[in-house]
């Protein structure tokens, strides 16, 4: 545990971070909490000259360097006032707490409150530590790694090959389905666990070493050379994996840091995580099934509200579709047309709600093809969407950090 005071001139900080620096652990779970001295973007600060993005350069190549992230905040968005009136008054977020990912392994729910400033003129900060236990199952997503392996094409086949009856959505969706329960079977037995996989080639590599340095042999320098390469193979599949996970698209930090990429989806996890709540009656709520239902009753009063249309205006927007723009647009998409859709898709990006990337479709093609096709022409013909195709994985992503209400 680390507690800062930076100072207000930029090259005592940097001596700051210098400093902490020389103390990162390497695997230990590390915390830096205090005044920073120092703000990162425009919304931590009220008042006072417009922020400039080169203030906090210094703060945040410490903060990429020293590997750790800010867990966020509830209460106040501010943490330091001058306590002035009108015009002259300033506020900003100076104070924080960083953690690096060891500290998620150590409590996966850390959680910071901005309690009242006064007296002073900086809110004091409380940490809290938990274990949040997550019950709920894991829904399918598939691993692009699986496509590594070239026995998993023949896992789809068949499937696929298997008789299913109903529309050609329906039987797109069935075999959709029928493909997920048997991927995951098909990983248990033949991929199996990634992390499991490392462990074991690095022990692999750890015996070969320590036969060798008892007596040298070409055989031992074969078997050597045998484990190094399936522990380097066994990491580049950990590697992608993260990567997936973390959905990191810009590599700044190094083309092969499987620690940053694993870091970085912790950090995800962390800022989804709610910690409290304010309802429409100014009371806070900070129990998980408390704000489960206070989000249920706030969307639920959204979305059913009725709306009133009109097609009176209609005649006002101008006629710019010509009938050969328009016998094109309603014209039945070639199989060619759609797979030139379905490779324009980002292979990397999240899945959608069945479970199933873009880099799944383009792997399947040569099998799928088919059935595909006719479900997009289907679709076209006007035939009714399933509720397996229809359904949507609702992720709230709030416009700001921090948020203390739904609204």
């Amino acid at each position: 545990m680390s507690f800062v005071h930076a100072k207000c001139s930029v090259d005592e900080r940097k001596e700051l971070w210098s400093s902490l620096l020389h103390d990162k652990p390497t695997l230990l779970p590390w915390c830096i909490g205090g005044d920073f001295n120092v703000i990162l973007a425009a919304h931590e600060k009220r008042g006072g000259r417009p922020f400039a993005i080169a203030e906090g350069v210094d703060f945040m190549n410490f903060m990429e360097e020293a590997e750790v992230f800010d867990v966020g905040f509830s209460g106040s968005k501010f943490t330091w006032s001058n306590n002035r009136r009108s015009r002259a008054r300033i506020s900003k977020r100076l104070d924080r707490f960083l953690v690096n990912g060891s500290c998620l392994d150590f409590s996966n729910d850390i959680s910071l409150l901005h309690l009242a400033r006064h007296p002073s003129d900086h809110a004091p900060l409380k940490v809290s530590f938990a274990t949040r236990s997550d019950n709920k199952p894991r829904p399918f997503h598939f691993l692009n790694i699986w496509t590594s392996k070239p026995d998993l094409l023949e896992v789809i086949r068949h499937v696929w090959k298997q008789d299913v009856g109903g529309s050609p959505l329906r039987v797109l969706c069935s075999k959709l389905l029928a493909m997920r329960r048997a991927i995951q079977s098909w990983n248990k037995q033949h991929f199996g666990n990634i992390f499991d996989a490392v462990r074991s080639a690095e022990m692999a590599v750890q015996r070969a070493e320590e036969l060798l340095d008892q007596d040298y042999s070409e055989a031992g320098q074969i078997e050597l050379n045998k484990a190094q390469a399936e522990l380097r193979y066994s990491m580049s599949i950990e590697e992608r994996y993260w990567r997936q996970k973390a959905r990191v698209k810009w590599l700044r930090h190094g083309d092969r840091n499987t620690r940053y990429f694993h870091a970085v989806v912790r950090q995800r996890r962390a800022e989804g995580v709610i910690h409290r709540i304010k309802k429409f009656n100014g009371v806070w709520v900070e129990k998980d099934d408390d704000i489960a239902s206070e989000a249920t009753a706030y969307f639920n009063d959204l979305f059913t509200g009725s709306l009133e249309s009109s097609t009176d205006m209609l005649h006002l927007i101008p006629h710019l579709v010509t009938e050969e723009d328009n016998g094109k647009l309603e014209a039945l998409p070639s199989i060619e047309e759609v797979y030139g859709v379905i490779k324009l898709m980002d292979g990397e990006s999240a899945a959608g709600p069945d479970g199933f990337t873009g880099k799944f479709f383009t792997f399947a093609w040569e099998v799928i093809a088919q059935d595909v096709y006719n479900a997009v022409l289907s679709f076209f013909c006007g035939a009714e969407l399933p509720r397996f195709i229809t359904s949507t994985s609702i992720i709230l992503l709030p416009k700001t950090p921090n948020p203390q209400e739904f609204s």
